[in-house]
């Protein structure tokens, strides 16, 4: 029997900890190809791009800060 998520995209923000992390790695493990943002160190990134690669998608991590654009669209530049 195939996988939940085979051949299925995943985005996950704030996957570097916590919940985000658990959430992408369930997804992984399920088969799906997962791209996700993470705001903390780029090596924190390429490590869990690997780990999740070890379940045989491809990951992709991004650094990236969705508050800086969420707060510019709400306030204009202060």
């Amino acid at each position: 029997m195939g996988k939940l998520l085979s051949g299925k995209t995943a985005l996950v923000t704030g996957a570097s900890k916590g919940i985000g992390r658990g959430i992408a790695i369930k997804l992984a493990q399920e088969g799906a190809n997962v791209a996700f943002t993470y705001l903390s160190s780029v090596e924190k990134g390429q490590a869990l791009e690997a780990e999740l690669s070890q379940f045989g998608i491809k990951a992709k991590g991004y650094r990236s800060d969705a508050r800086k654009k969420i707060s510019t669209m709400l306030f204009g530049r202060i």
